[in-house]
């Protein structure tokens, strides 16, 4: 505001010094008032529409609207000379310099001045917007509009042996069918244009600008924007001898049909220096069409992403024309940047401290004209903003890339650097034209998989996701944001779901992901033949941290696994369903399967799992409560040899046989195994069919309905050896079992083991249990090795008077720090188990007031060894109520 009073101030001080003249105050019509004014004479045209044409009659005055008495821009628009389609609107011919100052209009509707400037004796139509002949004229924040001049030139402007000054004006929506659509110069004038735009005018050559005959004019930041020539020279056109100077020109959306869609040279030598030739579109010459003797020397200038019908999308060059360049980028028009024509005299081009896509190679020379590709130059990605405003990022090789560390190309780093990985982001709303940064993620996984090297990992926001993917031979990890903002409850937030026709949450085949991880994410909702959730088949990619729920299949409910030897770690298959293989089937192959889950699947065959003929290893789990409405509510594998250690089977029900397993023509070693409420008519533990099983170091206690049964046919047979276990009715139970060669191998108890809170799901020992001591290294039997019934409990609801309010980081590494509070007096323990059950280490313990506390977990066991990566549980415990908290250890 002050800086407006001053300006306002200074400017009717000026006015005093000489005579000022109203319109239409004092005279009726602009004319009127030029006709009386005298030298150094302001003219004042209030707002409004003046329709007439105006001649200076060579006076150094200036006429000017109100604009800069008022400073508002909008006065521009809204004070208008219109020539009614006669004549030019404004006529500079006699003399006129730089005195006099035409300044706030928008001029319009002329037509053009019928003149002869050579005085040959041929007349044509001239300057719609403007005649300027033999007159240096300055002409400031001028809108020039709606013009034409048919039959000869210039529909905003045109100059004759003129140099007129154009400061911040528009030069909008001119045509002729001849040339200059927004201005035409010729014959030795040298006009200036600052701060000016050219936009959406239209002629057969020149729609933006027409330059000819000897002269040298000047562009200084200046936009060439939309204009279309019907023939060449859609931005600028310029020949027969012309020396433009062209700096922080900006070209771009121009059109041509012919030659030159941005620039059109012919016999010209013009200096362009910081100025952006881009998105330009013609027959031949997208960026530049360059022909005749013309040397044309290009500083720090970006041409980039122009098109042409044929030829030389970007520049070309013929007929002996030379171009050099400087610090200038050369980019994305097409596959050949530079095309030189096969005929006629040899262009030469000269490249130094350049950037051209593809280098030399990016050049065709038709073998006709010559290359200097000099020091300094190379071929690599300017790494352009997005938007398209073509400035660079902070990491491009064009900041210190120039002549002496200069820039590269017409604009510096606007933006943040460019992401290269080894870190992608993914969102849903993201887009494919970002640079998979966290600021500006990609939109699918596929771009990023494009994008991303051996090694890096792809991070995916929360949201839904369904897209088929591929990870092309590279080892990359994709993930949820979980593990990067210490935050496990992404990975529900963070799932694949069918797409709109539905099928399979997420399918990989084929050995180009075996080197895939996949990491802290859900799959829900998917409902295939085979495999809801996940469908692996012909590769062994790494799976950990992930939730497979609610999926339906023919066979595979949650995953279905063909001939693979994938490793998937800390999972949890919850609530799936299938005929086969209600959270998992596996057929062929040897997966392993590290810290599971297993929760409420069901399935005819198979809750749990399914394993077909498959060398499958099981190492450390729960599988809980999965149901088979005829056989093998836990397990049922067909064929093959299976491993299973430290797992607890818990509840599971197999309706008519195998509770927790079915074995049919299978071999499998069991070693720390917990088998408790486990139900079926006959064999709540296992059925057998021509199967060997050799199991030790296990519990078999709290089981419904008898343990084993094998069919009494003697083609079906089954051997069966247990060994350092707790079986509820001891060794004669088991050997009453028919057509079942049983053999003990030592160490066989028949003592209860004095599980927890089998309620709750709490089937550590107590500490009076003698399966403390009863395995074969003296050490604990069954799934779970805990001293003392303060162990893992998923489903205890939070106590209110108690409770273990946070760790963070979640997920960590190597350490996390657990917050809880005791609202009263209270002996406590404070205890960290892992997914199995099995006491870690004791964090504390003792009697504390109540209050609120902290302490550090630095991911090691009692032992001082540090633990594996995986899902642990802080229990704190008082007694008489207990909590846990769930934490992800991620090394």
């Amino acid at each position: 505001m002050i800086q407006k009073i001053l300006l306002t101030k200074l400017f009717i001080f000026t006015l005093l010094q000489a005579t000022t003249h109203l319109v239409p105050d004092e005279f009726s019509s602009i004319q009127e008032a030029i006709n009386a004014a005298s030298t150094s004479d302001t003219i004042i045209v209030s707002n409004g529409i003046y329709f007439e044409n105006i001649d200076f009659l060579g006076k150094a005055i200036k006429v000017t609207s109100r604009y800069l008495v008022d400073n508002d821009s909008l006065i521009i628009g809204s004070t208008i000379i219109d020539a009614q389609e006669f004549g030019s609107v404004a006529t500079f011919s006699s003399g006129e310099n730089q005195e006099s100052i035409l300044q706030g209009f928008t001029l319009r509707n002329g037509v053009g001045n019928d003149e002869d400037p050579d005085g040959n004796g041929s007349f044509y139509t001239y300057g719609g917007g403007i005649y300027c002949e033999g007159s240096s004229p300055l002409i400031r924040d001028c809108i020039i509009k709606n013009n034409s001049a048919n039959e000869g030139g210039g529909a905003g402007i045109f100059c004759y042996n003129a140099s007129p000054v154009f400061q911040g004006c528009t030069i909008t929506e001119n045509q002729t069918d001849d040339v200059g659509g927004g201005f035409y110069a010729r014959t030795g004038s040298s006009p200036e244009f600052y701060n000016c735009n050219f936009f959406d005018n239209t002629a057969e050559f020149g729609a933006g600008c027409y330059i000819r005959n000897t002269s040298t004019p000047i562009l200084t930041n200046v936009i060439f924007n939309q204009n279309t020539a019907n023939n060449s020279g859609g931005g600028i056109a310029m020949k027969d001898g012309v020396n433009l100077v062209a700096n922080q020109v900006i070209m771009v959306n121009n059109d041509a049909e012919g030659l030159g869609g941005g620039l059109y040279i012919n016999d010209a030598s013009p200096e362009f220096s910081y100025c952006l030739i881009a998105e330009n579109t013609s027959g031949a010459g997208g960026g530049a069409y360059i022909r005749d003797p013309s040397s044309v020397s290009m500083t720090n200038t970006t041409i980039a992403n122009n098109t042409a019908g044929t030829f030389g999308n970007g520049v070309y060059l013929r007929d002996g024309a030379s171009l050099n360049l400087l610090n200038t980028i050369i980019w994305g028009n097409g596959s050949t940047q530079i095309h030189f024509r096969s005929e006629g005299q040899d262009p030469n081009l000269s490249v130094s401290y350049s950037i051209v896509q593809n280098g030399e190679g990016g050049i065709d020379t038709n073998d006709n004209g010559d290359v200097e590709w000099g020091e300094g130059s190379m071929d690599d990605d300017p790494f352009f903003c997005p938007g398209g405003n073509y400035y660079v990022r902070e990491n491009s090789p064009c900041i210190e890339g120039g002549i002496n560390g200069s820039l590269i190309g017409c604009f510096a780093s606007d933006c943040a650097a460019l992401n290269t990985g080894p870190i992608w982001y993914v969102d849903v709303n993201g887009n494919s034209q970002n640079d998979g940064s966290l600021e500006a993620p990609f939109g699918t996984i596929a771009t990023a998989l494009s994008a991303s090297q051996n090694g890096d990992t792809i991070r995916l926001s929360p949201g839904v996701y369904a897209e088929i993917i591929d990870f092309v031979d590279k080892q990359v990890v994709l993930e949820s944001m979980a593990f990067y903002l210490d935050d496990s409850s992404l990975i529900e937030e963070t799932f694949f779901a069918p797409g709109p026709l539905g099928g399979s949450c997420l399918t990989l085949n084929g050995s180009s992901n075996n080197n895939a991880t996949i990491r802290g994410i859900s799959f829900r909702g998917g409902s295939y033949p085979s495999g809801g959730g996940i469908s692996i088949m012909n590769c062994s990619p790494t799976l950990a941290n992930l939730i497979v729920e609610d999926n339906t299949a023919d066979v595979g409910g949650g995953l279905y696994l063909s001939n693979s030897e994938a490793v998937l770690k800390n999972i949890s298959i919850l609530g799936n369903g299938a005929n086969i293989g209600g959270g998992v089937y596996v057929t062929g192959g040897a997966p392993t399967f590290e810290n599971v889950f297993v929760k409420e699947n069901i399935a005819y065959w198979g809750g749990g799992f399914y394993f077909e003929n498959t060398q499958a290893i099981i190492d450390y789990g729960v599988i809980r409560m999965n149901s088979a409405l005829i056989e093998g509510a836990g397990i049922y594998q067909s064929g093959g040899q299976s491993t299973v250690e430290w797992v607890s089977f818990e509840q599971n029900n197999g309706n008519d046989y195998g509770g927790a397993m079915v074995m049919n023509q299978a071999s499998v070693y069991m070693d720390q195994i917990t088998f408790s409420g486990n139900l079926a008519v006959v064999g709540s533990i296992f059925a057998l069919y021509s199967s060997a099983v050799d199991i030790e170091n296990s519990i078999f206690w709290g089981n419904y309905g008898p343990m084993i049964y094998s069919p009494e046919s003697q083609d079906e047979a089954s051997y069966l050896n247990i060994s350092y276990s707790s079986v509820q009715g001891g060794e004669d139970f088991i050997s009453s079992g028919q057509n079942i060669i049983f053999s003990n191998g030592g160490g066989i108890i028949d003592e209860d083991p004095l599980f927890c809170m089998v309620d709750d799901f709490n089937y550590s020992l107590s500490e009076s249990s003698v399966c403390l001591t009863a395995s074969s290294s003296l050490g604990s039997i069954g799934a779970h090795d805990l001293a003392g019934c303060a162990a893992l409990n998923l489903e205890v609801p939070h106590p209110e008077k108690m409770k273990v309010l946070a760790n963070y980081p979640n997920p960590f590494n190597p350490s996390t720090v657990i917050v809880y509070s005791l609202d009263s007096p209270s002996q406590f323990s404070l205890k960290i188990f892992d997914i199995s059950g099995r006491l870690v280490r004791v964090l504390d313990s003792g009697f504390r007031q109540s209050g609120k506390y902290s302490i550090v977990w630095d991911s090691r066991n009692a032992l001082g060894e540090n633990v594996p990566s995986g899902v642990y549980f802080c229990s704190l415990n008082t007694g008489a109520i207990s909590q846990t908290k769930r934490m992800i250890l991620v090394r």
